[in-house]
């Protein structure tokens, strides 16, 4: 691999724990590989030159309870940045497996710990890793916390939520802003240390001269809505001013949950300006298998004697700490269980409240031309079936291209 010694990164990280939980289970950690330094809570802006280790950014948003949810968000960024610190200048490949074995171990640790911890059973987190490598983004992905891309004056999201809602807005059931007020929204489909296994996405995008990167929790992106998201990220002086105005816009919001975020700017004479060639989204990774590199047994995993029953993660922590519109953790309510994500709007009975596709259309004409008795037969029927390929990392993104225009406003100006 070819050393890229002249890519500067300028970074900056902070969370806070809003305004209505009492404490913030959120981690965050930005992580020069190379050198070891890392940290949960830089005082001003970093800056860093990327060399063959290159650098890591993760954001874990901890659930299960105060005390649980924030011990399994700290496990996971020193489990991840311990194992990415391991071994030499490598491929892009052999960098790409590393941080997928790290995320699955981080998982084991985890899920490991929940069952001899009887405080901490059910704990688990979200966890968005982001390497470096040359001029390459990695991004390995467990949850719902997000990676956007900032390039040439448009913010495109380059990972999927994994969760209810995201996987019904692409199975058309329902739009973006409905999924909002779904009464479901806060459930997710996969966590760090809820399950003995995870399958880790992971995407890649090939970096551009000044992107902005931000990863962020969903204490973020839930209150505030992208275009403001594009709006801050534009107009701020440097990471640390984005942060902080990223922050407080989640607070005018009222702040109903933790709220994390990373923010990152990258320069330097390896990185070509941005052309409307360049595709930015979601853009899946697959590092193949090498013979010289075989993945290793994961590490600190649980033996299988010592199973337990499989517990969906649900994005609410205890009753008394739940946020407006969450879902409380509660037995009796069904779980998904390995179904999919129409089987358990089937057993629920859950439906969009106000989505959209035909079907919702032929029940709105039908209600109001035949009256009560028809909506009373409709109301019988049972929720057709969505696709059954219902799946994180199978779905094909659509990636719009970005334009380079000369007059697009340049994040983070210099001074």
């Amino acid at each position: 691999m070819e050393k890229k010694a002249d890519i500067t990164v300028e970074v900056f990280g902070k969370t806070d724990v809003g305004l209505i939980r009492e404490h913030n289970e959120d981690n965050f950690l930005i992580a020069n590989v190379s050198s070891g330094e890392r940290t949960m809570n830089p005082e001003d802006v970093l800056t860093y030159t990327v060399d063959e280790k290159g650098l890591l950014f993760l954001v874990c948003d901890g659930m299960g309870g105060a005390a649980a949810g924030e011990v399994a968000s700290t496990m996971a960024v020193d489990s991840i940045s311990d194992d990415m610190g391991q071994g030499g200048a490598t491929t892009r490949e052999r960098f790409a497996r590393r941080l997928r074995r790290a995320i699955e171990n981080a998982n084991d640790k985890i899920h490991l710990q929940s069952r001899i911890n009887q405080s901490e059973r059910g704990m688990g987190t979200t966890c968005t890793a982001v390497a470096l490598i040359d001029q390459t983004l990695l991004v390995g992905q467990i949850g719902d916390s997000r990676c956007y891309v900032l390039r040439a004056g448009k913010l495109v999201q380059i990972t999927k939520d994994q969760s209810l809602a995201w996987q019904l807005i692409e199975a058309g059931a329902m739009t973006a802003e409905e999924a909002k007020s779904f009464e479901h929204a806060n459930i997710i489909l996969q966590a760090l240390g809820v399950q003995d296994k995870v399958d880790v996405v992971l995407s890649a995008i090939e970096l551009r001269k000044n992107d902005v990167i931000l990863v962020s929790s969903d204490g973020l992106h839930g209150p505030v809505t992208d275009d403001e998201l594009k709006t801050i990220l534009i107009t701020a002086q440097n990471p640390r001013e984005a942060c902080e105005e990223l922050i407080n816009k989640a607070l005018e919001r009222e702040g109903p949950d933790n709220v994390t975020v990373v923010v990152a700017r990258f320069d330097g004479e390896s990185l070509a300006l941005p052309t409307e060639a360049d595709l930015v989204g979601f853009l899946q990774f697959d590092p193949g298998v090498d013979a010289e590199d075989p993945e290793p047994t994961r590490k600190n995993h649980p033996p299988p004697s010592d199973k337990v029953t499989e517990e969906v993660p649900i994005r609410a922590d205890a009753l008394e700490n739940s946020s407006p519109g969450a879902i409380p953790v509660n037995p009796g309510v069904p779980t998904l269980g390995g179904q999919s994500p129409a089987s358990y709007l089937k057993q629920t009975g859950a439906a969009p409240a106000t989505s959209k596709p035909l079907l919702t259309f032929v029940f709105l004409t039908l209600l109001a031309a035949l009256g009560g008795a028809l909506f009373l037969a409709f109301q019988k029927s049972d929720w057709p079936d969505q696709p059954s390929n219902l799946s994180v990392a199978a779905p094909q993104p659509e990636n719009p291209t970005v334009s380079s225009t000369a007059d697009a406003a340049s994040p983070f100006p210099s001074q």
